[in-house]
């Protein structure tokens, strides 16, 4: 095919796929007629929001009164809600299990079409908690790939044989062959002693990680190391919250068990994921330490996706989800932030709104509601001076305008945000990502 007719091809195909990157943008829109949950009390209050330059300028239970310049959204009582925000997603391990070892252009589309489907589900952000390149961040922010804005954690940090540890078991240690210690494309990252540890934090800060990811403890899908497994050491943990510290931002680990929440507790780590075999006295630990725990309710409360799994794993899977109730009641007993996460990989991606229903069981539709946003905006503003985009998750002016408009009563049934079809309006720092009213 001649060159000029390809370039006209490809201008063609440019011009039909463009229209799905568009977003609705006005300097300023009024959101007229909603009843305004804040992020943070339960009572909803009627109201109307004023959006100029990304931000909410005014927020009024009298009508508000603009020109024509103003783009108007009749809200019709809908309820309008902060943006929401995953504070545990994994954006670049979507591929199904099958296709984990396929070339990265897999895991990249496959982190586009994960990005596509949290924002229109009404996340306006998420704090990926590692194997997500800040590439992805810069593009989403840049306008080239639809999606909720990032906190990245870059590389999965993981001692050899530890939770990221995915390396086939005949495959030897580039660790001791001088080979790159990256696998699985740039998305895993075996770090062992001290001197690793710092390397491998300095590095992922400075490709963009706003936060630290390290593994903590066994995992359920890591081959090697069963859960009772403590991972790193304690000189190894402190040197990675020495670096992350550095730079003004924290470590967040994996763990489950109690041993392996404490020795992280001990050393600096400032946000445990998951803590499902977690106890009391740890729990007070972790309260007194102003410690946030992490944890994910769909995912440890039923056997989907079990079936992936070989007996072995199966069996890790069985022991930690044990652990739920007991953790809930010590999360709720000591008052520990838990914000909102799913953990969903392996293609799961489209069950976060399950996450709300979830939680249903243990906590209010107020108290969820606050989780996924003012409470999860703290979390998020833990990474202090790399934060780069200032205050969101309540509305409130002077913020940020990230908004959810919502066609049904989730403060009556959470059930409501499982069906992204209900989330009728997305706005994220002032621009309409989505509109189906």
């Amino acid at each position: 095919m001649p060159l000029r007719i390809c370039l006209f091809a490809l201008s063609v195909i440019f011009i039909v796929l463009a229209p799905s990157l568009v977003t609705a943008s006005s300097d300023a829109v009024l959101i007229r007629d909603v009843r305004i949950f804040d992020g943070v009390n339960a009572e909803l209050e009627n109201g109307h929001v004023l959006v100029r330059g990304g931000r909410i300028v005014e927020v009024s239970g009298s009508p508000i009164e603009v020109g024509d310049d103003v783009r108007i959204v009749e809200g019709q009582g809908r309820v309008l809600s902060p943006g929401f925000i995953d504070i545990h997603a994994h954006l670049s391990l979507q591929e199904p299990m099958d296709m984990f070892r396929w070339d990265l252009t897999v895991a990249g589309a496959r982190a586009a079409m994960a990005a596509d489907f949290y924002l229109d589900s009404g996340f306006t952000t998420v704090r990926d908690a590692g194997g997500t390149h800040p590439d992805l961040a810069r593009a989403i922010e840049s306008g080239h790939v639809r999606g909720p804005r990032i906190y990245p954690s870059g590389a999965l940090i993981s001692q050899t044989s530890g939770h990221g540890d995915a390396r086939h078991r005949e495959a030897p240690n580039p660790l001791m062959t001088g080979d790159s210690p990256y696998h699985l494309g740039n998305r895993l990252l075996l770090a062992d002693g001290v001197d690793a540890h710092l390397t491998a934090v300095r590095e992922n800060l400075k490709n963009g990680a706003t936060q630290i990811k390290i593994q903590g403890g066994g995992g359920v899908n890591s081959e090697y190391d069963p859960i009772h497994t403590l991972q790193p050491s304690p000189p190894e943990i402190r040197a990675a919250v020495q670096a992350a510290s550095d730079w003004g931002t924290y470590v967040m680990a994996h763990a489950y068990t109690a041993e392996a929440i404490r020795r992280l507790v001990e050393n600096g780590v400032r946000s445990i994921e998951h803590g499902l075999l977690i106890d009391e006295e740890t729990a007070r630990l972790v309260a007194e330490n102003n410690v946030v725990i992490s944890t994910q309710v769909a995912l440890f409360s039923d056997e989907k996706g079990d079936e992936t799994l070989d007996e072995s794993r199966r069996e890790k899977a069985r022991m930690v989800r044990a652990g739920l109730v007991n953790l809930i009641r010590l999360i709720k007993e000591y008052d520990i932030t838990t914000g909102f996460g799913t953990d969903f990989a392996f293609g799961d991606y489209v069950r976060i709104g399950e996450e709300f229903t979830a939680r249903a069981r243990y906590w209010s539709p107020a108290e969820v509601m606050r989780q996924a946003t003012s409470e999860s905006a703290e979390v998020i503003r833990m990474c202090g001076k790399l934060n780069p985009h200032g205050d969101f998750g309540e509305i409130r002016e002077g913020w940020l305008a990230d908004l959810v408009l919502i066609e049904r009563e989730p403060l009556e049934d959470l059930s409501v945000l499982a069906d992204a079809d209900n989330i009728v309006l997305v706005m994220k720092a002032g621009e309409i990502m989505k509109d189906t009213m």
